[in-house]
């Protein structure tokens, strides 16, 4: 009994070598002599045509600078191409017992390739720290990273709910597309270590395959276009609706009387008001020249309505404190009771074409045909007639009435063409964004009608 297990102990501690011990420094020293230091020269490609695979692996975005229109990411490239020289699949000796090996680029051939977009660094990707994993079969993969700093064309047209699009285009350096094929991976951007940034979201892929020309001769390249949206809700909180709000007052002005002697001082502390919150938030709008956005201009022409309401406050305050026995101009009358007046107050259009001067120079109305008591008693009050109306109907303070009534009934009109607009543009964002997007822009579109 004893000789039998003693045989057994023997038999399993022959063997146990054979299954751990499988790997020696020996043996992949004798692979690395055979394969990489005897005859391995790592300027020459190992194919007539090296087919190249890449895969973007994205690891967050640093920043997206519109004004600098550059993109800033975080990530690395993994490439993959077959060198047959490292095949020693169907060496026995080797196969069974080293699935793979690991080297650099200094001792491997690897494949030139730069990023041609790239503004802060366009020398060929190397980075002899990084293992190049080289698989028994002679498949090679090499995942250099970096930050790469690419060009990106902006367009802030509808900040701040723009999406913006940036490329990094990769391109081989020095070899041709006779020399080098460059493909891209069915899961060409992949996010397992994506971290989300603050401003900007991460919206989805595409990529292109093209050719390029340089010095003559043709050289592939792949692109790929990383999509971004900006995340709205700061920009709508801290800029679109306190304007909106600031565009509302300046149009309530007009509402004032002029009688209250707060009417310019209103209007000019909104005007300043309007002013210092711009200053304010310009450092967060869009500074390029390439395209406009909307806002900029929204911006601007309610800037410049301000400017317009101080002026025509100033003109009806001179109006207000006319003297009454200067006439007012034929033309002005005709003008309020025939256009501003219509347009700005149907029933005070009435009251005011129904004035007429009696002989003892009052002014009075005529609300209804009644019959006149005391020392008038034979005049009636005529029925309202657009042809009554003479320039001595209206005094100037009627006048400031009228151009009151119509500038903020134009305020009005200006607030809901605005709004009509916004809602033309957010209807057609709305079905290039996703549900998050539509929510900022329902909010900003709603405040923007109600201003």
């Amino acid at each position: 009994m004893k000789l039998i297990c003693y045989s057994l102990c023997s038999f399993i501690c022959a063997c146990l070598p054979t299954v751990w011990g499988s790997y020696s420094f020996a043996l992949e020293d004798s692979l690395r002599t055979t394969y990489l230091d005897t005859g391995y020269n790592t300027f020459a490609r190992p194919l007539a045509n090296v087919e190249v695979t890449l895969a973007l692996n994205l690891i967050t975005l640093n920043s997206l600078s519109i004004s600098e229109q550059t993109m800033s990411i975080a990530g690395y490239l993994t490439m993959k191409w077959s060198d047959n020289r490292l095949d020693w699949s169907s060496d026995p000796s080797y196969s069974s017992t080293i699935p793979a090996i690991y080297s650099n680029e200094n001792y491997v051939w690897r494949p030139a390739l730069i990023i041609e977009n790239s503004v802060k660094d366009i020398s060929v990707i190397s980075d002899e720290n990084v293992l190049m994993r080289l698989e028994s079969t002679g498949n090679i993969t090499w995942t250099p990273s970096g930050i790469y700093v690419t060009h990106c064309e902006t367009d802030v047209t509808f900040y701040p709910f723009d999406t913006q699009e940036c490329d990094v285009t990769v391109s081989t350096w020095g070899y041709t597309s006779i020399e080098i094929t460059l493909f891209i991976a069915s899961e060409a951007v992949r996010l397992s270590y994506y971290k989300e940034n603050g401003e900007w979201s991460y919206e989805g892929f595409s990529t292109t395959s093209a050719t390029n020309t340089r010095e003559g001769s043709s050289t592939p390249q792949v692109s790929f276009k990383l999509k971004f949206k900006r995340r709205p809700a700061f920009h709508v909180l801290n800029s679109l609706i306190p304007m909106v709000l600031l565009a509302l007052l300046s149009s309530i002005v007009f509402k004032l009387p002029p009688d209250s002697g707060e009417k310019m001082g209103y209007t000019l502390t909104v005007l300043l008001a309007y002013a210092v919150y711009l200053t304010i938030i310009s450092d967060d709008l869009p500074s390029t020249s390439n395209s406009t956005a909307i806002l900029t201009i929204y911006l601007l022409l309610v800037l410049a309505l301000g400017v317009l309401s101080v002026i025509i406050t100033i003109y009806v305050l001179d109006c207000h404190h006319k003297d009454e026995d200067v006439p007012v101009p034929k033309w002005l009358t005709r003008l309020s009771t025939g256009c501003l007046a219509k347009f700005a107050c149907w029933k005070d259009y009435k009251c005011l074409c129904g004035r007429q001067v009696y002989p003892d120079g009052n002014r009075r109305g005529y609300p209804k045909e009644t019959e006149m008591k005391g020392n008038h008693s034979d005049e009636k009050r005529a029925p309202f007639n657009d042809k009554e109306c003479t320039h001595d109907s209206l005094t100037w303070k009627d006048i400031c009435h009228v151009l009151d009534a119509f500038f903020l009934s134009v305020s009005h009109y200006n607030c809901c063409n605005d709004g009509f607009i916004v809602s033309g543009i957010g209807d057609w964002l709305c079905c290039q964004m996703n549900n998050q997007s539509k929510i900022g822009l329902l909010i900003a579109r709603n405040t923007t009608y109600f201003q």
